[in-house]
């Protein structure tokens, strides 16, 4: 489980940057509907880094891999 919660939260960490990023890009290009899409992956990014991140804490790593 300490796995999975480090792969959400490197998951949600890259859908918050790729919301940011295109959706303030599609802002300046006045692409208002598709700014809109793309700035909502940030709180769906947001909210699987807080799921890895409560996973991770509650979910000590057992091994040498983990």
């Amino acid at each position: 489980m300490h796995r999975a919660g480090r792969i959400l939260v490197i998951a949600g960490l890259v859908l918050s940057l790729i919301g940011l990023l295109a959706g303030f890009g599609a802002l300046a290009m006045d692409e208002d509907r598709q700014a809109v899409r793309l700035l909502m992956l940030v709180p769906l990014g947001f909210a699987g880094m807080l799921t890895g991140i409560v996973i991770t804490q509650f979910n000590p790593p057992h091994g040498k891999d983990d």
